[in-house]
């Protein structure tokens, strides 16, 4: 599917393919969260400052913010693209879920191992009857 994170033990759920960051690479996520810490920090001074703050304001400033780092607008990206994204993930996720069904679980597994080394232990030997 493509995705670069998961939950520990490998475990992905529907709601995890929808979530673009789960398909960044190390790299990426580290710049992702330094780009996210700074603009945090730049909230925080905005705050102590008591400026008043809109999110017209802070649209504007994270584009300005994303130019000044060096980093692409992506003005281009529509609602419907990001729908089309979301839909392509989970169709994704619905074949991957297919497949993991066909495959035997871990427990399946075991109770198999388990009854097969059963059937190898020797029968139970019967107690003589005797008359009384």
């Amino acid at each position: 599917m493509g995705l670069q994170t998961t939950r520990p033990g490998g475990i992905v759920r529907k709601d995890d393919v929808a979530i673009a960051k789960n398909y960044l690479t190390e790299p990426g996520l580290q710049v992702l969260n330094r780009i996210v810490n700074l603009y945090m920090k730049c909230a925080e001074l905005q705050a102590l400052e008591r400026n008043p703050m809109t999110m017209r304001y802070w649209i504007k400033k994270l584009d300005e913010f994303l130019k000044v780092s060096g980093r692409k607008l992506l003005d281009h990206a529509r609602t419907t693209a990001a729908e089309a994204a979301k839909a392509k993930a989970e169709l994704e996720y619905n074949r991957y879920r297919a497949f993991l069904d066909t495959q035997p679980r871990a427990i399946d597994v075991a109770f198999e191992k388990t009854a097969k080394e059963l059937k190898k232990l020797p029968s139970p030997k019967k107690p003589k009857r005797g008359k009384s």
